[in-house]
């Protein structure tokens, strides 16, 4: 009788593919959603198709994402499964230009979840740090290596054409001949894409949501993100990952548990964007490019990302009493997000990727649980403050004809470029002394005769510097309300 096998697989060096052009194509933002959506799909693909190749069934996948499956096989079947990863693995090297790299390791399915999760692991940490180490443990360990004649990038349009293919496709395809590519509505075997989770259904989570040119050709392109806001005319990317997601599970008890925990999460990111970027709110202005098992990266106006990231964090803070209360720790129970917005029109979404990755991982390391805004690091609680700064100061432009040069005679008080472009730089000067501070903010927002106006601007006052008047200073909430006035308002 054969034993069981679990075999693991991990696909390294995501960042760098999404954020490293490969080739001259044209149009460049279009093969970075192309990359985006292959990237979402392959790791659920790859699986599927090794079970297809095996003739074996569908339930013996148990979890998949982005990045990384988990399959239950007999023992016979390993040196079948490591010949079709070896090949998956050669064609991921031409695919991506080199920066895509598969490893894999399986085990004997002897003992408790924990030491069979552990010897996996160990396998793969002992490849990833030495590749060519010939491993003679229990765990069998296995990856392609390239060569450096397959490490130069090629240029086709395949992303571009993928990404052109996804707006409309019901299926995904793979064929044995090229492993890496995957195909739309064709195909030796496919699958149906779904963007909600059912356990009666075959198929894909996959969440199509794309903002279409107002002829519905194609997705809209960074410059018709941008005329879309309301304000200033920008648009950004925002990046998300939950924190210390791997830590809770590792912590699963038995492979059940970690099957479990895995699809929760992958199915929270994926039915919520999809659900979310369907409302009118974001319908026209959010492009969703990725959906990792943790983490997602979505593209649009400016304003509409603020108020996405806001709405997330609220549903998966819900998410997390509902599901995750009874778990020990606080991993996995918050989540971290960063918005970077493009400094020009014409930048790429390849750039701002791996512009707001670094934000992300900034914040990450600062304060789980927070928001990288504006040059700023802000609890997600502090974001309300921010946004009712932001109303504050709008109001007063708007409803009681306040100059709009205003905003800026604020961000001149604290000595700060407040712009978009100076915040990224993370440039800072000395604040000056309180009592200066408030005088001069009584004078860029001088007393009213209206009862209502002066109501109002008191209370910008006091959500600019606190109402402690022995240390006033511009707090980190205060700082990115007036930013996010100035854009809205377009000053």
């Amino acid at each position: 009788m054969s034993l069981q096998v679990f075999l693991q697989a991990q696909l390294l060096g995501t960042e760098e593919f999404l954020t490293t052009p490969l080739g001259t194509e044209q149009p460049a933002n279009r093969d970075s959603i192309g990359r985006c959506c292959w990237l979402t799909l392959i790791g659920e693909v790859l699986p599927r198709a090794l079970l297809a190749e095996l003739k074996l069934s569908r339930m013996l996948l148990g979890s998949s994402s982005s990045e990384q499956f988990l399959l239950v096989l007999a023992e016979d079947d390993i040196p079948r499964a490591n010949e079709f990863l070896s090949r998956a693995a050669a064609d991921l090297v031409r695919i991506s230009g080199g920066t895509l790299r598969l490893a894999w390791a399986s085990t004997e399915n002897l003992g408790a979840w924990p030491v069979v999760r552990k010897r996996l692991d160990d396998a793969l940490a002992a490849h990833i740090c030495c590749p060519l180490r010939a491993d003679g443990a229990a765990a069998a360990v296995n990856a392609w290596v390239p060569g450096p004649e397959t490490i130069a990038a090629e240029e086709n349009l395949y992303f571009t054409d993928f990404a052109d293919g996804m707006v409309s496709a019901i299926t995904v395809g793979w064929s044995a001949e090229n492993p890496a590519e995957l195909s739309w509505d064709s195909g030796t075997f496919t699958w149906p894409l779904r963007e909600h989770s059912n356990i009666e259904e075959e198929g894909i989570l996959f969440p199509r949501r794309f903002a279409m040119e107002d002829d519905g050709a194609a997705p809209c392109s960074p410059a018709e993100l941008a005329e879309r806001a309301e304000g200033a005319e920008y648009w950004g990317i925002l990046r998300g990952d939950v924190d210390q997601f791997q830590v809770q599970l590792l912590r699963a008890g038995s492979v059940e548990e970690h099957i479990h925990f895995s699809a929760l999460f992958k199915e929270f990111f994926a039915g919520e964007l999809a659900i979310l970027c369907a409302l009118p709110d974001f319908w026209r202005k959010v492009t969703v490019l990725y959906r990792g098992g943790d983490d997602f990266a979505v593209a649009g106006s400016w304003d509409a990302l603020i108020l996405l990231a806001r709405e997330l964090q609220r549903l998966f803070e819900k998410f997390v009493e509902q599901h995750l209360s009874s778990l020990p720790g606080i991993e996995a129970k918050s989540i971290s997000m960063a918005l970077e917005i493009a400094p020009e029109t014409d930048a790429t979404f390849a750039s701002l990727l791996s512009e707001a990755g670094a934000k992300l991982r900034l914040a990450k390391a600062s304060e789980l649980g927070s928001l990288h805004l504006f040059g700023r690091i802000l609890e997600w609680k502090r974001l309300a403050d921010a946004e009712e700064l932001k109303t504050g100061l709008v109001r007063l432009v708007k409803d009681f004809r306040c100059p709009a040069g205003y905003l800026n005679d604020l961000a001149a008080v604290y000595r700060e470029a407040f712009s978009a472009r100076a915040a990224r730089r993370g440039k800072l000067v000395r604040v000056d002394k309180p009592w200066r501070t408030y005088m001069r903010l009584s004078r860029v927002i001088p007393q009213a005769r209206g009862k209502e106006q002066n109501n109002l601007r008191n209370a910008v006052i006091a959500n600019l510097i606190g109402k402690r008047t022995a240390g006033l200073k511009l707090r980190p909430s205060a700082r990115v309300g007036l930013e996010w006035a100035r854009l809205a308002a377009d000053a």
